[in-house]
């Protein structure tokens, strides 16, 4: 169970980086807008839930 949610953690590490790379990428180095950075924020959810989650399992597998 723990190496699965390290690995969700490692997954969803790496979503808003490559979201973000993505977009330099795709507007060849062009000043970012609002919607750029809000959608990198957005993908950073799945990692605040899979902390969360991990944080509120940790003290079942002591019992």
């Amino acid at each position: 169970m723990k190496g699965l949610f390290n690995l969700v953690i490692v997954l969803s590490i790496i979503t808003p980086v490559t979201i973000f790379l993505g977009y330099i990428i795709m507007d060849e180095g062009d000043q970012f807008t609002s919607e750029h950075y809000m959608v990198t924020a957005l993908s950073t959810i799945p990692f605040i839930f899979a902390l969360l989650v991990k944080f509120l399992m940790s003290g079942v597998d002591k019992e």
